[in-house]
């Protein structure tokens, strides 16, 4: 009888090859963020650890001293053991438990008494290992869901302030929305319905009760408007409070001498391209043609959710309108000037009353200041003295004998500022106060 050789498939060889191979390339590998991990678990450990040395140490000393017995040290290590153990977990478990085997190996006494005779040096170290081992790993586990429920609350918290940031940025959206939807409807046709109901034939007057209007409509806590004089700011009238001086340079305000230039400007545009050293508007608004501004209106505060480019380029628009009007009145207040104002720079009594009523008006709306100035001097004087005034002071002067008297306005002008120019008078002719 002939016995076959059995051999193997290729198949069944092809299987047993692959099983070979599947472990013959197999290394061990160290987890590539094991290193930052092992130096994490130190930053959270390495104080809890510092306070079981200094713990030990101290003991371990008055035991040295002959302070603590050995039972009494043994005691209260045993129990550092254990509550450090359940409290920061594994890492400090290791160090307590070689310190804790430390002081066994060096501080066991030859002829132990009580109990510790009783016990023995290897039953100590067995049931402090596996007693504080496994409240280690209870304590170890319970550090882990502490911290990865800090973890996710971190998470939550974060989460929750992006919520909040879209919910303001959506709220601010719908706002803005709000407001374009409105103002491009009927909101600036009835606002500019309301001022064109301002028939006045008084320029100052005209944006006096704008102000407010504009104000009112747009709901803006403060807006001041001032007229520009050789690029000298004067105040004529405003809502709410002021920080800005009542008269002031040009160059004092960054954002308004952008506005003078540009149409508009804001604080924001101003702060991305300088620096700014003192007081600046939110905003200011131009008057006037870009090439001869007659005035600005300025808004010093104002909500952040209420603030926009667009919003600005509103009051724009409306200030823009109220100009093209007020020139109107501009050009009826040239008529005036020639049919009022007499060649030596003064004006008639009708006229001067007339603006007289407009400031005190002012004043007691705005609490605007202007102040009134009469004086006698001799005729000769007249030509001269009147040329001491600016452009803004309204003159009215009569004819008494040899003498004038000369009644001057002096708007957005204060007490001081009335004895100032007295002085300034007084000091280079001779005049008398009437």
């Amino acid at each position: 009888m002939k016995i076959s050789k059995v051999t193997r498939t290729d198949k069944s060889a092809k299987k047993i090859s692959v099983d070979r191979n599947r472990f013959s390339g197999f290394k061990f590998r160290i987890p590539h963020n094991f290193a930052p991990k092992l130096k994490d678990i130190f930053k959270k450990n390495y104080l809890y650890v510092l306070e079981f040395i200094v713990g030990f140490f101290i003991i371990w000393f008055f035991h040295r001293l002959g302070i603590l017995s050995f039972e009494i040290s043994l005691a209260l290590l045993f129990s550092f053991v254990l509550v450090w153990s359940a409290r920061y977990g594994l890492i400090t478990f290791v160090i307590a438990i070689s310190l804790f085997q430390t002081f066994l190996i060096l501080d066991y006494p030859d002829s132990p008494g009580g109990i510790i005779n009783y016990l023995g040096e290897s039953v100590i170290s067995v049931s402090t290992i596996i007693l504080g081992l496994i409240i280690g790993v209870i304590g170890e586990i319970l550090n882990n869901r502490i911290s990865d429920l800090k973890d996710e609350n971190r998470k939550l918290e974060i989460e929750k302030n992006k919520l909040i940031e879209a919910l303001e940025n959506m709220r601010f959206a719908l706002s803005q929305l709000q407001m374009r939807i409105y103002f491009e409807g009927e909101g600036l046709i009835v606002l500019l319905e309301r001022l064109r109901e301002l028939e006045i034939l008084d320029v100052d007057e005209i944006f006096t009760r704008a102000v407010e209007i504009i104000a009112d409509f747009f709901e803006l806590e403060s807006l001041h408007f001032y007229r520009i004089e050789d690029n000298f700011l004067r105040y004529v009238a405003g809502v709410g409070k002021k920080q800005l001086p009542n008269a002031f340079e040009l160059k004092h305000s960054k954002v308004v001498e952008d506005a003078i230039n540009n149409g508009y400007s804001t604080l924001p545009k101003i702060v991305l391209r300088e620096e700014i050293s003192s007081f600046e508007p939110w905003f200011a608004v131009s008057v006037g043609e870009k090439e001869n501004a007659f005035g600005v209106f300025i808004v010093e505060e104002i909500s952040v959710e209420k603030f926009s480019e667009t919003f600005v380029k509103y009051v724009s628009s409306v200030a823009g309108w109220l100009y093209a009007n007020a020139r109107v009145v501009m050009e009826q207040e040239k008529i005036a000037e020639q049919n009022y104002k007499k060649e030596d720079g003064t004006w008639e009594e009708t006229y001067y009353l007339k603006k007289k009523s407009v400031f005190q008006k002012r004043k007691e709306k705005f609490g605007i200041p202007y102040e009134e100035l009469c004086i006698i001097y001799r005729k000769e004087l007249h030509e001269i003295i009147a040329k001491v005034f600016r452009k803004s002071d309204i003159l009215y002067a009569t004819a008494r004998g040899e003498y004038i008297v000369l009644k001057a306005l002096l708007p957005v002008c204060d007490e001081q500022g009335r004895k100032r120019v007295m002085e300034r008078i007084a000091s280079k002719h001779e005049v008398e106060i009437c």
